[in-house]
């Protein structure tokens, strides 16, 4: 037993020996190492023999509180300043963080799935860097096109020539389109058609216009065709396309209208209810059909005129010229 006594006694004694003796570190800071020997029991005391500064962002891996193992590496990550770009806002942020990702949860700055992080986040970091997240934000939006109805025109053989009757008003239609607008802190980056929906459909405007040709039974223009028109007014040089002289070649103004050829032939003489008479004798873009443009010497006659439906009176149309003889060869 005396013997037992003696060689626990010795351990013992070794291990305080063991103690007392200094440990061997080395301490790495950016690029400068330093191999220390201390007898210091924490990684702390290790980093202040080897004479390194800790600032109060810098990062020690083992933390400084744990104890110093004989041998052990010590890293010192030196914080840098970090620019951080997100939500419309920038700040500067000294970190010892060592990648974008983790400079960003230590900023508490949350990443979508479909956000963008520049540089990506898996990039080291460097001092001065600026990281910079984009949001990207996709949406559904519902955009109404308005549907333009359809002009149609019947012929009506119980009214006369050129008399217009309206039997159903147009309505436009709408039709609704839902749009996926994305967009990169908020800029419109794209937009993609989802769907369209037509939520309700045009109403077609139907005009019946007479057909049945009407003669004068009494007064001055009797035994003469009655057409009703729309008319409208003009004066030479004023307007688009308007200038002095007419299709056939006559001087533009009083007594000049434009027709359709389709329905009053050129050079034909006319009589026109609150106008006078007059022939025809030029054409026009917008004069199709029982449309009637009236010329005047002055834009302030034509501007007076306005627009309104008239009683024409066709007096008299261009004969066909007459065939020219074959001349025989002998």
């Amino acid at each position: 037993m005396a013997a037992w006594g003696v060689v626990a006694a010795s351990l013992a004694m070794g291990a305080a020996a063991q103690a007392d003796l200094p440990r061997a570190a080395e301490v790495r800071a950016g690029a400068t190492v330093a191999r220390v020997r201390t007898y210091g029991g924490t990684v702390a005391d290790a980093v202040r023999a080897a004479g390194v500064a800790v600032g109060p962002h810098d990062v020690v891996h083992p933390a400084p509180q744990s104890a110093l193992r004989d041998r052990a590496t010590i890293t010192v990550r030196r914080a840098v300043p970090i620019r951080i770009i997100a939500d419309g806002g920038s700040h500067v942020r000294v970190t010892a963080a060592r990648t974008v990702d983790e400079v960003l949860a230590e900023a508490g700055v949350r990443v979508g799935a479909a956000d963008r992080v520049y540089p990506a986040p898996g990039t080291e970091v460097w001092a001065g860097a600026t990281v910079r997240v984009v949001r990207i934000v996709t949406r559904i939006v519902a955009v109404e096109e308005r549907m333009p109805f359809n002009r149609v025109t019947l012929g009506d053989a119980t009214m006369p020539r050129g008399l217009q009757k309206v039997v159903q008003l147009g309505r436009p239609g709408a039709r609704l389109h839902r749009v996926a607008v994305t967009t990169a802190d908020g800029v419109v980056v794209r937009r993609e058609p989802v769907e369209a929906v037509i939520t309700r459909p045009p109403l077609d405007r139907i005009v019946h216009v007479g057909t049945r040709r009407t003669v004068a039974s009494r007064g001055e223009f009797a035994g003469r065709e009655m057409v009703y028109m729309e008319a409208t007014a003009y004066a030479p040089w004023h307007g688009k396309g308007v200038d002095g002289t007419t299709a056939i070649g006559l001087e533009a103004g009083y007594g000049v209208v434009a027709v359709d050829p389709r329905v009053i032939p050129l050079r034909s003489l006319l009589y026109i209810e609150g106008y006078g008479r007059a022939i025809a004798g030029d054409t026009g873009g917008a004069i199709k059909g029982y449309r009637i443009d009236l010329g005047y010497n002055t834009p302030r006659e034509a501007y007076q005129f306005g627009r309104k439906v008239v009683r024409v009176y066709i007096l008299s149309t261009p004969a066909a010229r007459p065939a020219r003889p074959s001349v025989s060869s002998r």
